[in-house]
């Protein structure tokens, strides 16, 4: 009788050690299942805000260095030489007393320049100048100027110049008859001249340069009939630097 309840009290403790290692194998991790990352880290990374690098398309490098920098400075040459045309209000008045500018009248006038560049802000160089009036007695009546100017551009990334000169000027009245060769000075007057002015330049190809200019010429005469002329003239300019 005892050999039956040995074996019964032996299978009673199978029975009950059996589960139990059950659920320890059930909690041990097994090395060939992947962990699935959970649904919120997910989230997390999509909602990263750490900086993209983007990738440029090809050739938009080469665009951009082939795209002229419209704030740099405007490249002017080495030398300079220039040709004008315009309108000029031309009038004298009394010299040394205040008085006005009479008669006032519009005539034709023609200007030219050559020079050199001092860096990319100054020009300096002769220019002359004139002013004329075809008669209705065979004769030509001019105010004409020979001087040394300099022009300024004050703006490196504009065409803007600003413009000062002074030298000798003379008016005169000469006979023009080419029938009996006898074209001579009538009147003739020497005196010293100045003029300021401005313009504004706008490249129109390889070195060369055109834009409107107004400026002031004045030339004093000296003596008993002594007079103050004067020309306010309004032109355009063409100016060629040989810059490329």
């Amino acid at each position: 009788m005892r050999t039956p309840g040995f074996f019964l009290l032996a299978a009673a403790a199978l029975c009950l050690t059996a589960p139990a290692a059950l659920r320890a194998q059930d909690h041990e991790p097994n090395p060939q299942l992947r962990e699935v990352p959970d649904d919120d880290a997910v989230e997390d990374e999509r909602d990263d805000p750490a900086p993209v690098e983007r990738r440029r398309p090809r050739g938009e490098d080469d665009r951009a260095r082939a795209r002229p920098d419209r704030r740099a400075p405007l490249r002017r040459g080495g030398y300079y030489a220039s040709v004008g045309v315009g309108a000029g209000s031309e009038a004298v008045a009394s010299l040394g007393v205040p008085s006005p500018y009479v008669p006032s009248r519009v005539r034709p006038t023609v200007n030219i320049g050559f020079g050199a560049g001092v860096g990319q802000a100054l020009r300096v160089g002769f220019e002359g100048f004139a002013w004329f009036n075809v008669t209705g007695d065979g004769a030509l009546e001019t105010v004409t100027t020979a001087m040394v100017g300099a022009r300024v551009y004050p703006i490196p990334t504009s065409g803007l110049y600003l413009r000062a000169a002074g030298g000798f000027g003379r008016y005169g009245q000469d006979l023009l008859d080419d029938y009996c060769d006898c074209s001579a000075p009538i009147v003739q007057d020497y005196g010293l001249a100045w003029a300021v002015g401005g313009g504004f330049e706008v490249p129109a190809g390889n070195g060369l340069w055109i834009g409107p200019s107004v400026e002031m010429i004045r030339m004093n005469i000296d003596g008993p009939d002594g007079y103050r002329e004067r020309v306010l003239n309004f032109g355009i300019t063409l100016t060629f630097d040989g810059h490329h």
